[in-house]
């Protein structure tokens, strides 16, 4: 009767011991799966053309920053409009435009590589991208009004009607808003005169005369229409290759 008595405890004692390991290991499984769930869930997700960087150094020139940037381990130099940029900090931009070899002539320096990109953005959510355009939201300008250069036209007049001036030279008389020297070989300019058509008040040139801001000038150049420089950098109405008369 003892040894029968031993034997059912045992056999009791060694269910006991296997439903303890069972659910010992099933709470390690639980365990397991739910670290799993928040490292994915913890995982930065970017998009196909994001990028993720950490500004390392900085130098501001001619209307855009140039940033020195960490990517994954790789080094480079980028060049974006200005804006206020910390040293250390993480930013993200989408797409990009490389310059080989591209020389800064307010710099005086010459970089292997550039990449141009329509800005950075402190977080990973997108924004609405368009850079450097002339797509400019409605208001009005900070520029009063310039009486037109003789046989030329307002800036309001080429906004209501860029199709009758495509491929056509042009005059503008205007005030110089922005400048950016040295992009793709050329210098953006943006005039305003005060005019305003169609809610756009500012029209951009590119040029290879030496532009200064808050000087108002009167320029001769092309019209082209739906200018596409890729990575973001489209241009509704654009005026090339002006020059100064």
């Amino acid at each position: 009767m003892k040894i029968y008595s031993t034997f059912i405890l045992t056999a009791l004692c060694f269910l006991a011991s296997c439903n303890d390991s069972k659910q010992t290991q099933s709470n390690e499984d639980k365990t397991s799966s739910s670290e799993v769930i928040n490292t994915v869930n913890s995982e930065e997700v970017l998009g196909e053309n994001t990028h993720k960087i950490v500004v390392t150094e900085k130098i501001a020139s001619g209307g855009y920053i140039y940033i020195k940037v960490s990517e994954k381990g790789n080094d480079y130099w980028m060049a974006v409009p200005g804006r206020q940029i910390e040293i250390g900090a993480t930013y993200y931009y989408d797409g990009g435009m490389e310059m080989r070899n591209f020389e800064s002539k307010t710099l005086n320096r010459t970089f292997e590589s550039v990449i141009f990109a329509e800005g950075i953005r402190d977080t990973n959510k997108k924004g609405v991208a368009k850079a450097n355009t002339n797509s400019n939201p409605e208001g009005k300008s900070s520029v009063d009004h310039i009486e037109k250069a003789p046989n030329g036209i307002s800036v309001a007049e080429l906004f209501e009607n860029p199709k009758s001036y495509l491929n056509k030279q042009v005059i503008i008389k205007g005030k110089v808003v922005k400048v950016n020297n040295g992009v793709m070989k050329v210098n953006f300019v943006h005039l305003q005169d005060g005019s305003i058509g169609n809610g756009k008040y500012d029209i951009t040139i590119t040029t290879n005369d030496d532009f200064k801001v808050g000087e108002v000038v009167t320029i001769k150049g092309t019209v082209t229409l739906d200018k596409d420089f890729g990575s973001g950098y489209v241009y509704d109405v654009l005026i090339e290759k002006a020059v100064i008369i």
